[in-house]
């Protein structure tokens, strides 16, 4: 493990809820400072360099006290990206200084549906306390983040991690629904010439100018 024992406190966004007079309330977010983490066996130290700002954040910040899940303290983010700062023992797949975009939905890795890639889904992660960055876990609104697997990143190269990082949500979402409909997504086939000819006769139809009514002759009776 990378030696971090000068490391400073860094900041980072703090979300929490009070009751007032026995109505909810919430804090606005808060920038504190909050101990710099270490790596653990198999964990990441990332220096932040970007991260995104969701309405799944909005929703958290705003649930009653009764509702709440996450924990406190919470570091919120979920959209992250960063450069590699610190490897915990054991991790050999990533160098230090390496650029990443963070794969927030986590799993155990092992069971049936981890197995498919649909860590989303992951059978056993409530009941091991596996939470997500900035839904659960510290997330990326912090100068620094720990993540907890080297396969929960992805390397950026030289893209630009604030244009990057919407992709680790709005870009995630729909990818995970498109990617198993694939193979249902064929070409369609071209029109026919007949209908080709159809609609080009309508629309040349539609697009020609309207004639002006003709009055109809009157009839008086005298």
């Amino acid at each position: 493990m990378t030696d971090r024992s000068d490391a400073e406190p860094c900041r980072g966004f703090d979300v929490g809820l009070e009751v007032v007079d026995k109505a909810h309330a919430r804090h606005p977010p808060r920038v504190v400072e909050i101990p710099t983490p270490e790596p653990g066996p198999g964990e990441i130290l990332l220096k932040v360099t970007a991260a995104g700002a969701c309405h799944s954040d909005e929703f958290v910040m705003s649930l009653p006290e009764d509702q709440y899940t996450y924990g406190l303290p919470l570091t919120l983010g979920h959209e992250g990206a960063g450069v590699v700062a610190a490897l915990g023992e054991g991790v050999t797949e990533l160098e230090v200084g390496t650029a990443v975009a963070v794969y927030g939905p986590r799993g155990c890795g092992s069971c049936r549906t981890c197995l498919t890639g649909a860590e989303q889904y992951c059978e056993v992660a409530a009941e091991r306390g596996i939470m997500p960055p900035g839904l659960g876990a510290p997330g990326a609104m912090a100068e620094y983040m720990i993540v907890d697997r080297s396969r929960h990143l992805v390397p950026i190269g030289d893209l630009d991690p604030v244009s990057a990082v919407p992709l680790t949500d709005a870009g995630l979402t729909p990818y995970h629904a498109i990617k198993p409909s694939l193979p249902k997504l064929v070409p369609a086939p071209p029109p026919s010439s007949s209908a080709r000819a159809a609609s080009g006769t309508w629309a040349s139809r539609s697009s020609r100018p309207s004639r002006p009514a003709r009055s109809s002759p009157s009839t008086s009776v005298r």
